[in-house]
């Protein structure tokens, strides 16, 4: 036990210098002139420029786990490549499939946790996400300012950052991005929301 602690404290220290690195640090933005899926090359490269780093300068448990690790992060960098071809090109289910697969190894999903940040540094008292809706006729509801009821997903249209069928809800930093990203509704139309996360909220994205 004492062994695994100190391998988590050690894995720790190096996803918290990783987490450092703007470049690679959520929320991620995608480098002008790049593709999606080039941009995201880009970014693995950094990422696995920060291990082979630990792995040369360090002569530890966890840098041997890392080496010998080193395959099976080039693997799913492949995989998820693979995942963003078929969603770009349409093939909704076997993007998702792919991406489902790609997280079922335990030695994958019991470490996503720890390349998260809290959502409390995106979304707080000083920083709130806003959300924002055109209807045109009155909400009466706070619930009508949340997604739609997965229920209903037979309603979900494809958007620009989800797909037909799954509720997903919108928040942006300004008022502004939101009335952009709806095309300029008329404000008289428009229904308004701040969203913020308690500081003692340990949710993480």
């Amino acid at each position: 036990m004492h062994i695994q602690q100190e391998l988590d404290e050690e894995l720790n220290n190096l996803f918290d210098t990783i987490r450092k690195k703007s470049s690679i640090r959520p929320p991620i933005e995608i480098e002008k002139n790049l593709t999606l899926i080039d941009d995201f090359a880009l970014k693995c490269s950094k990422f696995r420029g920060c291990l082979v780093d630990y792995i040369q300068e360090n002569d530890n448990r966890l840098s041997l786990r890392l080496r010998n690790r080193l395959r099976a992060v080039d693997i799913m960098q492949k995989e998820i490549v693979s995942c963003l071809e078929c969603f770009l090109s349409g093939d909704i289910k076997s993007a998702y499939d792919s991406f489902e697969s790609m997280l079922e190894p335990r030695t994958i999903s019991r470490h996503i946790e720890n390349i998260c940040i809290p959502l409390s540094d995106l979304c707080n008292e000083d920083k709130p996400l806003f959300r924002v809706r055109k209807s045109d006729t009155p909400l009466t509801s706070r619930r009508d300012m949340f997604h739609i009821p997965f229920s209903q997903r037979h309603f979900v249209r494809a958007q620009r950052f989800s797909v037909a069928g799954l509720p997903c809800l919108y928040l942006g930093t300004s008022l502004y991005i939101c009335w952009r990203e709806m095309d300029k509704p008329d404000f008289d139309k428009l229904y308004i929301s701040a969203y913020k996360i308690d500081k003692n909220n340990d949710s993480k994205v």
